[in-house]
């Protein structure tokens, strides 16, 4: 298990003039809990404190206060040389890859062993098997110069899975790549996670990412955790605004610019209003034929403003958003509350022959 207690990151910064220093709060308190296994996501906006957040787990940044633990062992109070060692058991990998250039592929991949002073044939043996395991047994012999982007991130993965770790940190890995190829590169992670047991911990800017592969989530902004939890609670019922605006980027529940005339009403027994819901479904809820089910039991018309359905890795969920008129309009929203699905009423907005059919 990873464990943060408490951690705060302050860094001694000028001030524009260049005349003082003042303190910035990189992190704020931060406790997580992240448990052997999983693959778990730290999303936030850019400055968020992502990057000094993961640095803080193998210690390449040390808190300004706090504790971190890995798999028992508190890092923060080791020594020198004990932490050396303790970072052997934990593997990172980096956006820009940070490979050797004047090495090849092979000598990226033993230079961590090297280090720590392995025999040549048991190199040679490591290097050609976690080469097979990432697929590029057949570029051992080439520079990183000869390498596409996703080729690049796989020779950084092989190097940081050569000693064993326990533990793979993956700091916006796969943000330099397009989308086909950090699909793959995330499809390698996750199968890595389920062949080897590795606790994965994932840094990223792009709800995409904590979609295709995390467990779970936590959602960092100014430093702070504002929300965690299990990706599909995350997704179906986010709590915060930024964890929102992040999920915009995959969501797509806001209304289109043909409905922005809609005109909302505060009396929610208006006879001339008709009931605006957001429902999130997932699981079997995604499969039943609910819409048609709702006009079949009331006497109902429903018109579909925003619908969007996905996966969250094998679990299917999906959001929309309608508009329900008729006399039964609220006897149809308690038949929905009482069904397997989360359900929002975002308004009651005045009836139009234009919008509800």
């Amino acid at each position: 298990m990873i464990r943060l207690d408490g951690v705060s990151k302050v860094y001694r910064v000028s001030d524009p003039g260049g005349t003082a220093k003042k303190n910035f709060h990189a992190l704020r308190d931060v406790s997580l809990e992240i448990e052997n296994g999983a693959i778990y996501g730290i999303i936030g906006r850019s400055g968020a404190g992502k990057s000094t957040l993961i640095r803080c787990v193998n210690l390449l940044e040390r808190p300004s206060s706090g504790r971190v633990f890995v798999n028992g062992v508190e890092m923060t109070a080791l020594g020198d040389g004990q932490l050396r060692a303790a970072r052997k058991k934990i593997g990172m990998i980096f956006q820009s890859f940070n490979l050797l250039a004047n090495r090849t592929v092979y000598g990226n991949i033993a230079f961590p062993l090297e280090l720590d002073r392995w025999r040549e044939r048991e190199i040679k043996d490591r290097v050609k098997e976690i080469a097979q395991l990432v697929g590029i047994e057949d570029k051992l012999a080439q520079y990183p110069s000869q390498l596409s982007g996703g080729q690049k991130q796989r020779v950084g993965i092989a190097r940081a899975l050569a000693n064993r770790p326990d533990v793979l940190l993956s700091d916006e890995a796969t943000s330099a790549l397009d989308p086909q190829t950090t699909k793959s590169v995330l499809g390698l992670l996750r199968d890595i996670n389920d062949k080897l047991g590795l606790t994965v911990v994932l840094i990223t800017h792009e709800m995409e990412v904590i979609k295709e592969i995390c467990d779970s989530v936590a959602v960092l902004d100014a430093g702070e955790v504002v929300e965690e939890g299990p990706v599909l609670n995350v997704f179906t019922s986010p709590l915060k605004g930024v964890t929102k605006e992040l999920l915009a980027q995959v969501t797509k529940t806001q209304l289109p610019d043909s409905f922005a005339d809609l005109k909302f009403l505060r009396e929610r027994d208006s006879r001339q209003a008709d009931v605006l819901l957001q429902l999130s479904f997932f699981g079997s809820a995604a499969a039943r034929p609910m819409i048609s089910d709702l006009v079949r039991k009331f006497d109902v018309d429903v018109n579909i403003l925003v619908a969007h359905i996905d996966h969250i890795r094998a679990t299917p969920y999906g959001t929309l958003v309608i508009q329900i008129s008729g006399d039964e309009r609220e006897d149809a929203l308690d038949y929905l509350l009482d069904m397997n699905l989360k359900v929002k009423v975002i308004g009651y907005v005045a009836r139009s022959n234009d919008t509800a059919h």
